[in-house]
């Protein structure tokens, strides 16, 4: 399941968890990252048969991005009664890459017959993020969400190969994200090659604490069961 108002979400956004359990067993087919990337507009065909198109971010995303973020964000409450997904509208992603157009070009936007089914946002060294520090040598998944409709399609399993391509393009030597504790995309990130890093003991009650107050315990996500993350989150890293 961050950037500084630099994805329509506000400071108090999560650093716990950028992503939600969305990817599934399907989600698992190996398309070529290079190949997602050098032709972003080419289909892709998911295990369904259903062609899927990564292309990166651009104006006409806007609606649609705002509509995906509010979905998953919306599995997450603030003081355990407030929405976050509340903040996130089409003026305020606007507003978010007129602050930092160069993010357009890390952000992709999955298509199944022309309608947005996922998405995700990359962060580089030096673009806006209130609760990362994105080093010169990485790639920071700041958000990578899948419609619920999509799951099983390896939307998912595109988007993170889209991104690994992008860090690679980049110069960079890792690509990381942060996801709650009992979140199943876990999984799968693991399998993609992820490892989940140590978190340092000093760290643990300042998580607690901000997970409490901000995201809540129990993560609902739409399409999917509930799962509760004891106000853990886990910092996972794969070398590119």
């Amino acid at each position: 399941m961050g950037l500084k108002e630099s994805m329509s979400y506000p400071a108090t956004r999560n650093r716990m968890d950028n992503t939600e359990a969305s990817m599934q067993p399907g989600d698992e087919d190996t398309t070529s990252a290079a190949a997602l990337v050098a032709t972003a507009d080419v289909p892709a065909t998911t295990p369904s048969g259903t062609a899927v198109t990564i292309e990166t971010v651009q104006e006409k995303h806007f609606a649609d991005l705002a509509r995906l973020q509010k979905d998953f964000l919306n599995s997450k409450y603030m003081c355990c009664c407030i929405p976050l997904g509340s903040f996130s509208t089409e003026a305020e992603v606007q507003k978010t890459f007129k602050k930092c157009p160069a993010m357009m070009d890390v952000g992709a936007v999955a298509l199944v017959e022309g309608e947005a089914v996922g998405f995700i946002q990359v962060l580089l060294h030096g673009m806006p993020c209130d609760i990362h520090t994105v080093e010169k040598d990485e790639a920071y998944v700041y958000m990578i969400a899948v419609d619920p409709d999509a799951r099983g399609m390896g939307v998912g399993t595109k988007l993170l190969a889209w991104a690994d391509e992008i860090g690679r393009q980049h110069g960079c030597a890792k690509i990381t994200l942060d996801v709650l504790d009992g979140n199943k995309a876990i999984g799968l990130y693991q399998r993609k090659g992820y490892t989940v890093q140590p978190t340092p003991i000093y760290l643990v009650p300042v998580t607690f604490i901000f997970t409490s107050l901000f995201v809540g315990f129990r993560i609902r996500p739409r399409g999917s069961p509930a799962y509760w993350n004891y106000g853990m989150s886990h910092s996972m890293v794969k070398k590119l």
